[in-house]
């Protein structure tokens, strides 16, 4: 049997030597499996961000995916290690809400807390500290299950999982949708977790709305970022069919004090 494809979501950043390490020691307990990254700029600590970038992402992800989830503020704690099987995709990482916006998705999912002893049998090595788990733990459980050990080698299934409080953003009040900015990308374009859905079924369509940002009435949805003069700051509805906010030639998020995304509020009215 062929080894799964691994794909790795970190906040280890491009600069460090981390991601190296982690794919080194994948590359040794999997040699035939494909490793491609996800991401590795997601702000240090920042779960939230990690559980939008795997919710907006899973979909397209090979349907024998094994994703290795390392945003991990609490690493050495009491915290838990999860393998949680959602559409025959196995990801793997801390107890920590890594996966939030997925599971309220509606998706099903198969949970397995990993058990230390279980885990050093079926790898074979111990942590060699309480700071890389990524190295220590996940990435050597994501590579045994890549070539054929299953999730339920590792522990018990069932059992509690960590949600965000934070997750989703979105709340309907008085005819009015409320939400916040979610994640930045590198063009500085603020995303939200507001889907055009909401909106169509809160307004009847898109298309009539005006949306406020922080306190600034950017005006009706766009269709492209080309559709205000340059340097306007406008929103529109992006292909992940979510609300964001952009700048045409330039950084949204550099409009607003250099404030973190979930500290940007939108509200949507009717036109």
């Amino acid at each position: 049997m062929p080894s799964r494809p691994i794909f790795l979501l970190t906040d280890f950043g491009a600069d460090g030597f981390y991601v190296g390490v982690m794919k080194a020691v994948i590359a040794a307990g999997s040699p035939a499996s494909r490793v491609a990254d996800l991401d590795h700029e997601i702000p240090a600590h920042d779960v939230a961000a990690a559980s939008f970038v795997l919710a907006r992402s899973f979909e397209y992800l090979p349907v024998d995916a094994v994703v290795v989830v390392v945003v991990d503020p609490g690493v050495g704690s009491a915290r838990h290690g999860l393998i949680l099987t959602v559409d025959g995709r196995v990801l793997v990482g801390p107890d920590n809400g890594f996966a939030s916006d997925l599971m309220l998705s509606g998706a099903e999912v198969d949970v397995v807390a990993i058990d230390d002893g279980a885990a050093r049998r079926v790898i074979g090595i111990d942590a060699r500290g309480t700071t890389f788990h990524g190295r220590d733990v996940f990435g050597p459980i994501a590579a045994a299950i890549a070539r054929g050990a299953g999730p339920s080698e590792f522990g018990a299934r069932g059992g509690g999982v960590v949600m965000r409080a934070d997750v989703p953003s979105v709340s309907i009040d008085g005819g009015r949708v409320h939400g916040t900015g979610r994640y930045v990308d590198r063009f500085g374009n603020i995303l939200t977790d507001i889907p055009e859905s909401v909106l169509r079924r809160v307004f009847g369509a898109a298309g009539s709305v005006r949306v406020t940002v922080a306190g600034r009435d950017l005006g009706p949805l766009r269709h492209t970022y080309v559709d205000g003069p340059p340097g306007e700051l406008i929103a529109l509805v992006n292909s992940w069919g979510l609300v964001e906010a952009a700048v045409n030639g330039g950084r949204a998020i550099d409009r607003f004090e250099h404030r973190a995304p979930r500290d940007i509020p939108f509200q949507i009215n009717s036109g």
